[in-house]
């Protein structure tokens, strides 16, 4: 894979949005088995109005394109909100054809049309890949591309949901596809009323839940399964793995562990639980993909307050996996491979992560992952972290870089 240039010297923008200090750039940039760049940054051209914080990127690739879903909105939380000019939202698609070392320009889905109504009402938004079409759920509607994301058409302009239960979360990052559901939608439900204004804290769903379509796009049913004590959900990524479905979960209840489901038929019911990963003092959306080269479940997990083994006082991403063998007989016991990255402040001063939506790239021998970064108010860009897929060549080295940075800081 080429490398890409070395963008934290040359862009100041980029540089200072990354939250990146330079020993942590050089971690990525020193190793072949890494390399990151911006997929898109806040600058003249990409602002509309006050919407300088890109955020919450979701990624899909189809044919070696990948194709990234983001946010656009004045800030992630504060005064800026009221800034808010219905130009918001996430909306906004760019495409790379070469690795992500060049991007398109960017693409309001929202332009196309929107559903007359809708069963969804929270935050999110996924993607997915079927046949050579994209598919993107968004609150406002379901769209496909047949273009690998350069322009976007509503599935149905009136689409029938008389068949689907109660009111509904966002639809989850990852869309998955079968011969008998067609393209489904993994969402929640059971959420409690104060979600709306904020989800922590005990008000995330109560249920999972899928919202699937035979027909791609015009009738739609559901099916729902409580989830157990102790694990309460928002947004819900899938990863299909041939025959079966497994999930690494945002647990919206603070101060617990991330949790897991599994269903060898694809289908419900699922096996769900709480997993070792955590504590988890502040949640965000973590990522699960299957890396054929090793043949394990891999979870990108964000430590937003630094839990977790690894360096400590740190924004992070930790690196875990699992045989798929042992999360099928019930196991909780991810092993820890590293960690990956680590912003230079604080939650509260640096900010983002929003780790979901991995990328298997085999053709490059890597796995695309896509995180935004900024500080909480201000200006905020996307970025891509591209790892081997040799985890256990990645593992070593992480595991070696830290052991080697604690002692520089130690001596110093």
């Amino acid at each position: 894979m080429k490398r890409p240039s070395d963008w934290y010297y040359q862009n100041t923008l980029a540089r200072e949005l990354s939250q990146l200090t330079e020993r942590e750039y050089r971690k990525f940039a020193d190793s072949e088995l890494f390399s990151v760049t911006p997929v898109i940054l806040p600058t003249v051209e990409n602002i509309v109005g006050e919407n300088d914080y890109f955020m919450w990127p979701i990624a899909a690739m189809i044919e070696g394109t990948i194709v990234v879903l983001y946010q656009r909105t004045p800030c992630h939380w504060g005064p800026d909100l009221e800034k808010s000019d219905g130009q918001g939202g996430i909306r906004m698609v760019v495409t790379s054809s070469d690795g992500g070392l060049t991007w398109t320009e960017p693409v309001d889905v929202l332009e196309s049309g929107q559903w007359p109504s809708s069963p969804f009402a929270g935050f999110g938004g996924g993607l997915g890949v079927h046949e050579g079409v994209v598919y993107l759920a968004l609150k406002q509607g379901v769209y496909q591309s047949k273009d690998k994301g350069l322009s976007w058409a509503l599935v149905s302009a009136d689409p029938v949901f008389d068949q689907v239960c109660d009111v509904l979360w966002a639809p989850g990052m990852r869309i998955t596809f079968d011969q008998i559901h067609g393209l489904t939608i993994w969402t929640t439900s059971g959420f409690a009323e104060e979600a709306a204004v904020r989800k922590e804290r005990g008000a995330y769903g109560t249920h999972m839940v899928a919202v699937y379509s035979p027909d791609f796009g015009v009738t739609w049913k559901s099916e729902s399964q409580a989830l157990p004590e102790g694990l309460r959900l928002s947004e819900v990524t899938p990863v299909d793995a041939g025959g079966t479905l497994a999930f690494f979960l945002r647990n919206g209840l603070n101060d617990t562990r991330f949790g897991q489901g599994y269903s060898g038929s694809k289908w419900f019911p699922f096996h769900f639980d709480l997993s070792n990963v955590g504590p988890v003092a502040l949640v965000d959306t973590p990522d699960i993909n299957y890396n054929p080269v090793t043949g394990r479940f891999e979870v990108a997990a964000p430590h937003r307050r630094g839990e977790g083994p690894g360096p400590t006082e740190k924004m992070k991403v930790n690196l875990y996996s699992i045989d798929p063998a042992d999360l099928a007989q019930g196991s909780t016991e991810w092993r820890y491979d590293g960690t990956l990255l680590c912003y230079r402040d604080q939650f509260g001063i640096s900010d983002g992560f929003n780790i979901v939506g991995s990328l298997i790239d085999v053709d490059r021998g890597m796995k695309h992952f896509h995180v935004w970064g900024g500080d909480c108010t201000g200006k905020a860009g996307i970025f891509q972290y591209s790892v081997s897929l040799d985890t256990p060549a990645v593992s070593q080295y992480l595991m070696r870089y830290y052991d080697r940075d604690r002692a520089h800081c130690e001596s110093n």
